[in-house]
Parts: C-alpha cells; structure tokens; sequence
C-alpha cells in the first residue's frame, strides 16, 4: 500500500520496552513503508539503552528526551520528528496497541478527504470486545458516556471526543493545533485536543470499518492487580479540573467543584475495592488530585542560589531567569527565613553542600548547621520533594559527621535527579532527568559587543581559566611546560587559586619562565571574554572531567579547547563539530599541546560550535517538567 508511505506512526514510550517489541513490531511489519516514530520518555537508563537498540534494530526514528516529558510533550516530540521527515498523516498510537494497514489505510482516507477532522477507530480490547467508539462529555456535569447512549440524553450539551490511544490527524491539523496542550502531562489531553479540533471548525469522528486492538493497563495498571496506579488517579481528579478551568464558564465549573468529590470517588473505584487494604497511595492521589485541581498557579521552586550577583556563575543565573519567563514555574531564591516558613512546592539544589561550608567563622558554621537542621525537618514534615542537579561524583573533603548527616538527609527527601550528562550515575534509586548544559552565547553577546574594538588573537597562546584547583591539573600544566624550554608556547593562566600554596606555585612559575603569565584574581566577564577571545586555544588540563561549564564557555565563544579523553567529551566533540574540541589521554604532555596548536593552525574549525542543542528555553522548559515529575505521587 502506497499510500502508507505518507504516514508516520508516532508511539510514546515510558517504562519496560516490551511493549514496544510485543505491538509495535507488529505495527511496522503491517504497515510498511510507513514511518515508526518512538519517543522514549524516560523512565531508567537500562530501558532507555533497549530503546534505543531496539530502534536501531528495526530502523526506527528514536526521540529520546532527557525527562519525563509526559504523554502529551512526548506526542508533541514525536510528532515533530515526523513531519521533519515529510510525513502528512500522523497516525498516534500506544505502546500496547495495534492496527492493521487497512484500518490505517480507512483512516488516512477520511482525514485527507476532511483536513479538519480528527479521525479514531473502533479500539477493541484483547477478547475482542468494543473498549471504545468514541464518548461525550456531559458539559453541565462533567459525565463521560458512549456514543450509543445519545439517545437515551437527548438534549443534553456535550464535547464528542476520541480516545489519545489511536487517532489520525492531517500534517495541516496538528500544526494549526499547534500539537497537545502540555499542561495536562497524562489523560484528559485528547479531550483537550479534541475540544480544540471543534473550536477551530473541525470535527471529531470513529471510521467505520477501521479497527485497533488496544490491550489496554500497560501504562496504567499495578502490576497484578485490578488497581490502577497513583498517577492514574491523581492526574484524571486533577485534569479534569484544569479542562474545567480553560473551557467551561464559571457557572459550569462551579457545578463540576460541587460534584468533584465524587467524581474522584468514581475514579478511585475504577481500581476496584480491594486497594483499599493498603489505601495510603491510591487514597493519598485522589486527595492531592483534588487539591491540585482547585490550584491554577504555576509551581513554586526554591531555588538554591540566595541572590544573583555579578560573581554568580551564570549557568544559576540564565536557569533562574529563563525558567521566571515561564508561566508553568515561579522561582524564588533561597533565605533561611523563606526556607523554614515560607511557601513554596519544589527545593532545587545543585550544591548542597554549600548550604553549610560558605559561612566563613566557626560561630557561623555552626548558625548554619542548626538553620540547615531546622529546613530539613521542614522539608520531612511538609513532605516538600527535593530536585537535585548532580555536577559532582563525590562530596567536598574537611566535611564533619554533623555535615554528612544534613547531606544523608537531604538526599533521603531527594525525588527527583538531573544530571547533565547521561554517563552520570547519581547513587539515589529515584527518577532520573538527563538536562544537557545549556551554552553561554546569549550571557557573552552583549559583553563582547560591547568591546570598542575586535580582540586580536595571540599566536600560539594557551589559555586555562577558572578556579585553580589540585584536581584542575594546573600543575601538570605548568610541569609540562617548564620541562620542555624549546616549546613555542604563550601560557596564560586567569583564575582565583584554591590555596596560598598554589597561587605561590604558580607565581613562581611565572617569574621563572616568560612564556608563562597570570592573573590570579577574580576576572569579571569582559575579561574573561577577552582572554578567551585572545587565545589560539583554551586548555583544560583535568587528572579527570565529567562534565565541565568552562569547556562550554570557550566553545559559546567559539574557541577550541584541548580537555581530557572521556566519552562525555568525545560526545561532545562529535556534537559540536569537527576541529572545536581537542582530546588528550592520561596526564597533559607538552606533545598534547603541540599536536592541537598544530591542528587549529593547519586547519582553523569553519562556521561556529554546533551548540544547538543545548538552548536555553529547551532546558528550561526540562526542568520545569523535571520539578512536576517530582510532585508527582
């Protein structure tokens, strides 16, 4: 069939693949030649590498965002993927659903003859029986009923909609749809499309003759059991609520409020009575279910940063003021008094540690231990969830056992992990977000604009930058420099050192070989720019390197850089672009710095790094569906 070739079928994973090699094989063998678009939401990284083999087996487009992006974000992905890649027809289905190629066929036919039109199949469940031909929703009372019993309410005002499980749409509908709305992250969204698909003048419809088979709780269902899962109940009591909000007038959903109660009881009972043994998660759901229904604000993260000042890196600083553009998220920045008694939904930290170890006295130590204590029962007592954003594999040394204490108990309240790069292992068995780091172009545009004229490059000139730490390498750095005097090398070193010790290291080395300069203090950003502008190459000499903003720094400002062999950086090597980033293996020689000077001379990298995927509003909007998912019950 021909005519296949125009479609893709786009199918949103979350959890075990199984499902994806039980159905949507069969899929793609029955409908050949059309697309397979999957998007892996992801779930663990061991399902997230059958995936991706799995796609590769099968010749399938893989997506695989580094969140959770929720069903409706995750069609939306999928959908983008496909239409990039010329499809007209988008066909969307479940993991744990199937549809033969003449079904396929019967509904490409009826969208195409009615581009407005949003068109399903009858969805049979395993035994064959009718599990749905579309459904209305009673709009004075929030009901759900079948087609077949129109009849028996006649007059009644209501919103036909077909299930999100299998539904065809046109290339021209889902982008005038702009795709589905995301607020809704699982269930009630196809009724939300759906509504948008008849405010636009189109219509919704079940094709006769046109079938799938969905087997229905794959994504839903406890294990075993008639139950459904937690986020079942919670998001179907709480999105019908938001669907009340952006639809309904205020008289309609005052109605839906005084009816809500029993509504979730309703929902609740589609799990059957005996959950009720062990009641604290279903029940504990519905009821947050209810109360978030009842919210329209955004959610409220305490972010770990106390002010933004000059001196804040600006990695905090970008995050905070793209995710305060948002309207899903409010950010607020820490203070011990808003951490203990203030209002917020989320705590995001990156370095906890700092919570304890930036007082500088003993007699402020210890204030901030004690402050500490106090926002740790805080967080246990409202049962606040912690975002944490993994930048270091280890904790800092000289911490006391009261410190690692607070850490052990911060992690325990910890329900939600971002890491920056998925060769990032965090410790903690909780949902695991992989959030890239986002480039610094927008943060240096101004300051290099702002240069009265272009910084000349130096010949030969070498460039490390950043604090001068022992795990930095600095000192391999200088050694390999001092130990080859022939070398045609301009070192340049800018940067705070760690300790007198180092900075003294370093001075010496200055003073004892020309080809090396410093400046030990703190550079501000138009310094910092012109260093890295006037460099042939920036350096980074790491004993080790797992993921580094400094490197992403150089490159936003479109300098290469010689950084350590990992396969983080070979990544990102291959990312960016060929020429930009230079690797070295084991301790950094003098022979490593010649083959990349000789490298960026012999051929100097065309264009610019290849950063884009890493833009701001795209992490942005990662970490905002990072905060949800850690709301979640």
């Amino acid at each position: 069939m021909s005519e296949l070739s125009r479609l893709a079928v786009v199918v949103v994973s979350y959890g075990d693949p199984a499902l994806l090699e039980r159905h949507t094989t069969q899929v793609a063998a029955a409908l050949r030649p059309a697309r397979i678009v999957v998007v892996d939401n992801h779930s663990t990284d061991a399902n997230r590498d059958a995936v991706r083999a799995l796609c590769g087996r099968e010749g399938w487009t893989g997506v695989f965002p580094g969140t959770n992006t929720g069903f409706g974000a995750g069609c939306n992905l999928g959908a983008a993927a496909a239409l990039a890649d010329g499809a007209q027809v988008l066909l969307f289905l479940n993991p744990d659903a199937t549809i033969d190629a003449e079904s396929a066929v019967r509904l490409m036919a009826a969208v195409e003859a009615e581009p407005l039109l949003l068109a399903g199949p009858t969805v049979l469940g395993p035994g064959g029986e009718v599990a749905s031909a579309g459904l209305d929703l009673d709009l004075e009372t929030g009901a759900m009923r079948p087609w077949r019993r129109r009849a028996e309410h006649p007059g009644a005002e209501t919103l036909p909609w077909v299930t999100g499980a299998c539904f065809a749409v046109t290339r021209g509908l889902w982008e005038r749809l702009s795709g589905f709305d995301e607020r809704y992250f699982l269930y009630w969204e196809d009724v939300d499309l759906c509504a948008r698909v008849q405010a636009l003048g189109g219509g919704v419809a079940v094709i006769d003759g046109a079938t799938a088979i969905h087997s229905g709780g794959g994504t839903q269902r406890v294990e075993g059991s008639r139950a459904k899962s937690p986020a079942y109940y919670y998001f179907n009591i709480r999105n019908r609520a938001l669907f009340a909000r952006t639809w309904l007038s205020q008289e309609r959903q005052r109605a839906w409020r005084r009816g809500a109660v029993g509504a979730a009881y309703e929902i609740l009972m589609r799990g059957g009575r005996r959950q009720l043994l062990h009641p604290v998660r279903p029940v504990s759901a519905v009821v947050r279910g209810l109360r978030d229904g009842r919210r329209d604000r955004p959610v409220r993260v305490l972010a770990s940063a106390r002010e933004l000042r000059a001196t804040t890196n600006p990695y905090i600083v970008q995050l905070v003021e793209t995710l305060g553009r948002r309207d899903d998220t409010e950010v607020v920045l820490f203070g011990f008094a808003r951490a203990i008694a203030g209002r917020y939904d989320v705590f995001h930290v990156h370095w906890p540690e700092l919570l304890l170890t930036s007082a500088r006295t003993p007699l402020r130590r210890l204030a901030r231990r004690l402050l500490t204590t106090a926002f740790i029962i805080r967080l246990r007592l409202t049962r606040t969830p912690v975002v944490r954003t993994w930048h270091n594999l280890v904790r800092p040394d000289r911490l006391s056992r009261w410190d690692h204490w607070l850490l052990d108990a911060l992690e325990h309240r910890t329900r939600h992990v971002i890491r920056l790069t998925d060769q990032t292992a965090p410790p903690l068995d909780v949902p695991t977000s992989t959030i890239v780091h986002a480039h610094y172009r927008d943060w240096f545009e101004p300051v290099v604009e702002a240069f009265a004229e272009p910084v000349e490059t130096v010949e030969r000139r070498v460039l490390y930058f950043g604090l001068i730490k022992p795990y930095k390498g600095v000192e391999q750095l200088l050694e390999a420099v001092a130990d080859s005097p022939e070398a045609d090398v301009d070192v340049r070193l800018v940067g705070s050192p760690s300790d007198p010790a180092l900075a003294d290291q370093v001075r010496a080395a200055a003073t004892a070989d020309p080809r090396i300069s410093a400046d030990l203090t703190y550079a501000d950003d138009a310094t910092l720019a012109a260093e890295i502008a006037a460099a042939t190459l920036v350096v980074l000499p790491y004993k080790a390197m797992h993921n580094s903003g400094a490197l992403l720094l150089a490159l936003s400002l479109d300098t290469p850089v010689l950084a350590p062999d990992n396969e983080v950086n070979r990544r990102l090597a291959e990312e960016v672009g060929e020429g930009w980033l230079h690797l070295f293996e084991g301790t950094l020689t003098i022979e490593d710095l010649e083959r990349a000077l000789k490298a960026v001379a012999a051929s100097s990298p065309d264009g610019r790094p290849d950063l884009s995927a890493r833009e701001w509003p795209e992490s942005a909007a990662l970490h905002a569906a990072a905060f949800r998912a850690a709301l979640l019950p």
